[in-house]
Parts: C-alpha cells; structure tokens; sequence
C-alpha cells in the first residue's frame, strides 16, 4: 500500500513538473520565403498531386516525397525527404521559376534552362512545359517543341505512356498518364539518360 502511494506520488509530481514547465512561449513570426512571398494564394480550383522519387546515382538511392500542386499557370513544388526534412520549394509560372533550398538557406530566381548544367533545351519554355505536362498529354501541347520529341508508346485506353527525349542530350522521360475526372493526369514520370542509369 505504501509503495502505491509512492508511486502515485512520483507520477503527480512528475506530472506537475512536466504540466508547470510548459507554457506558450512567444514566437516571432517567421520571414516569407522567397517561394512563399511570390506565390498568390486565391480561392479557386486547382491540381494537387504527391509523387514518391526515388534517385538512383552512383550506386546510391535516394529518395524524397514530391507534393505539386498546380493552379492556372502557375505550379508549386514542396519536396521533402521521409523524415519530413524540407529538400526544396520552388514555383514555377510560364516563364521562370524561383526555388528554395531550405537546408542551405538559398534560393535560385531565373529561367530553369539556367538552372539545369548544360541544358539541352535552348529554345524551348521549360516552366510552361513542367506546367502542361501535369495536365496534358505530350501530344495534346499545342507549341512546338524544338529541343525534344515524343515517342507514343500506348495511347489506347485510359492508361497512356508516352517518351520524351531530348534531341541535344541523353535524357529522357518516360511519362504516365491515367483517365480521371474527364481528362488524363500525370500519375508516373521516370527519368533516365539513353544508357538507362
């Protein structure tokens, strides 16, 4: 009996320990973002999408959640890894895109022709395509893209897949779209250079 009490004793004040020491603390507000302080938050319809990516390099995978999320012409993009770790931010609008490296603290403002080492795409409007192509099949876009081609690979049914390859380098994704809601969405993007690593 006496240990019980003890024991009840020990829990109640550990209990007042830990109740007493925590209050709500005062918390400055946060600075926007560069990604944040561009994107307009506005009611209306949208596209949301959550992607597993797994990249494989040098013999080592990595691999991250990838949360798109697309209105008009404009498409937002949270990557974070497994353990909620934040990899990027970034929005893209039809002519440049801003990102964000959380873990760095930087952020890349221009044309993503700029970003990418060596582009293969030149001429083409890289934002506007990543754009379309989370709503449109490669070949419903109705510009012309000079710097890649597209490979129907099955257009019958309500599952789609498509190829686009750049026609500079040795890149090329493989695109997979599903019949949902009245229009095809992208569901499945695997990306590989012609050697297939």
């Amino acid at each position: 009996m006496i240990h019980e009490h003890w024991i009840q004793s020990i829990f109640v004040f550990i209990m007042i320990l830990f109740l007493g020491g925590c209050n709500l603390a005062s918390r400055k507000p946060s600075v926007q973002s560069p990604v944040e302080s561009e994107f307009n938050y506005t009611e209306g319809k949208g596209d949301a999408f959550l992607y597993d990516v797994k990249i494989y390099r040098e013999g080592k995978k990595n691999s991250v959640r990838l949360d798109v999320y697309r209105k008009n012409d404009s498409l937002a993009l949270f990557a974070r890894g497994y353990l909620g770790k934040g990899v990027l931010k970034g929005l893209a609008v039809s002519d440049s895109i801003v990102i964000y490296f959380p873990t760095e603290n930087e952020y890349f403002s221009g044309k993503l022709n700029e970003l990418i080492y060596k582009s293969c795409a030149e001429q083409d409007n890289l934002e506007q395509m990543l754009i379309d192509l989370f709503v449109m099949r490669p070949v419903e876009l109705e510009y012309s893209m000079a710097d890649f081609y597209v490979t129907v690979l099955n257009d019958k049914g309500k599952k789609q897949q498509f190829r686009l390859e750049s026609k500079n380098c040795a890149e090329s994704a493989r695109l997979e779209y599903d019949f949902k809601d009245n229009r095809f969405l992208l569901e499945k993007i695997q990306f590989s250079n012609r050697d297939e690593t």
